[in-house]
């Protein structure tokens, strides 16, 4: 099976997925009432005009070169009914431009219904508001992400709220997402109801709101993207433009082209934090021929076997060359070739996520093979792996988060591990309750989505002391 991997939306898709219809088109001008109406179509009334005045005997001020006109008569007004009375708009305010009044701030804690308590930094439980484990599990990964955790905290991630993107949320993911995190890291509270973050989310995919049971992988596509279109540093995007390949005597002068065309149009702190490069390479088999593109991922999206297997060759299984029938370039005839994929550049922070669900009509299965991966000294590099094609690129990784799957799509559950950066300790958390584990418990059988960082642990803790 070939993995779907999710790549960022560019500037010229005819739709945007983050958005839904809205509600509403704006404010409905009302008819006028029936007297008003009466009033428009009553004819002028008949206005008796005053004498001309006789001409002036000087010429106005007004007149060039002298000449002697006689003034114009006063312009009469005609009689026009009021207006129709408008509907009264309420005001709105960004929130984006305008912070939350204190008052604000207090409601929009209390819609959490925190449990007050002293806790150790960053060990917060988000309660579970009609089968959002999916989500919970997910956020407390993120959360345990301590880079992106800083931009939020510091206040970073306002300098670079895009409003007026139209395939983002106008800020509204953004900065509900900063809300939640601030919350998460206050050390005031045991667990939270994220319920505004729902509903911001919901606004957008509505498929979040109901109380139905959700896809993690889709949920974590969704909020990545999301947060890098609200945050795109780029307010004017460029037309796309076509690379010609061909031109460039290296794989590497042609990624290096391929990643600054792209960042001329999406370029945020998930890009920075998040995103990777593939290579493609497809070689016609008769002369040897090789056509290149590089493309853009946010995580890999691996096959699992029905055996026990391993992270590794999972990965290999991913990237593993086939044969094709190809019309070459070169050739121009049809003939036998291989296609590959390959990756050329890491980014930071590595999502892998399992492909554990296939589903074939209406039936559903779930492979709940045990998948061996590393917690520390992952080594993606081109002399330890055959998925790397970049001689010059390598990362050593370490596992921070996990999200666990348990059941079945209908009847599942979902439960986050994390690492905490500021303490090195690793937690369960199931919903709002949390418990200490040991690192090497996150590798299970139900393990989902995999949280890989190539920052060391001390820049992890760096990051996390610096937001307080």
């Amino acid at each position: 099976a070939v993995a779907v991997v999710a790549t960022t939306a560019g500037p010229d898709q005819p739709a945007n997925p983050l958005h839904s219809p809205p509600s509403s088109a704006g404010s409905v001008r009302t008819p006028p009432p029936p007297a008003a109406a009466a009033e428009l179509t009553r004819p002028a009334q008949q206005v008796s005009r005053p004498p001309q005045q006789p001409a002036a005997r000087h010429p106005p001020a007004h007149q060039a070169g002298g000449a002697v006109r006689p003034s114009p008569p006063p312009q009469q007004a005609a009689v026009r009914p009021p207006p129709a009375q408008q509907p009264v708009k309420n005001p709105t305010v960004n929130r984006v431009v305008k912070p939350l009044s204190a008052r604000e701030l207090d409601e929009k804690y209390l819609r959490m219904m925190p449990a007050h308590g002293s806790v150790q930094l960053g060990t917060c439980g988000l309660k579970n508001i009609g089968n959002t484990c999916f989500m919970n599990a997910v956020l407390q990964c993120l959360s345990a992400t301590a880079p992106l955790t800083n931009y939020f905290i510091t206040g970073k991630y306002k300098k670079e709220i895009n409003p007026d993107n139209i395939l983002g949320t106008k800020g509204l993911v953004a900065e509900e997402y900063a809300f939640l995190t601030k919350a998460l890291w206050s050390d005031k509270f045991r667990h939270l109801a994220p319920k505004d973050w729902k509903e911001a989310i919901g606004r957008f995919r509505p498929q979040f709101l109901d109380f139905s049971q959700k896809d993690s992988q889709e949920f974590t596509s969704f909020m990545l993207d999301a947060l890098h279109e609200d945050l795109n540093r780029v307010t004017t995007r460029p037309k796309n433009q076509e690379i010609d390949y061909s031109k460039f005597e290296s794989y590497r002068e042609g990624a290096e082209a391929a990643w600054q065309n792209y960042k001329t149009r999406n370029n945020s702190v998930i890009v920075d934090l998040f995103q990777g490069q593939f290579r493609n390479l497809t070689c016609c088999l008769k002369c040897g021929y090789e056509s290149v593109t590089f493309d853009t991922f946010m995580y890999l999206t691996v096959p699992v076997s029905k055996s026990r297997t391993t992270l590794q060759e999972c990965i290999e299984n991913f990237c593993q060359t086939e044969r094709i029938e190809w019309r070459c370039d070169k050739c121009n005839v049809m003939g036998d070739a291989t296609k590959g994929i390959t990756i050329w550049r890491l980014p930071h922070i590595l999502v892998v996520i399992l492909k554990r669900f296939s589903y074939s009509g209406m039936w559903r299965d779930k492979i709940s093979t045990f998948v061996d991966f590393p917690v520390s000294n992952f080594k993606a590099t081109p002399d330890q792996t055959t998925w790397m094609s970049n001689p010059a690129e390598g990362k050593i990784y370490r596992l921070f988060g996990v999200t666990n799957h348990t059941g079945t799509l209908e009847g599942g559950h979902y439960i986050g591990c994390a690492r905490n950066p500021v303490s090195g300790d690793w937690f369960t958390y199931d919903d709002h309750v949390i418990r200490p584990m040991k690192a090497e418990q996150t590798r299970k059988k139900e393990a989902y989505l995999l949280f890989y960082t190539s920052f060391t642990e001390k820049r992890d803790k760096e990051y996390l002391i610096q937001g307080r």
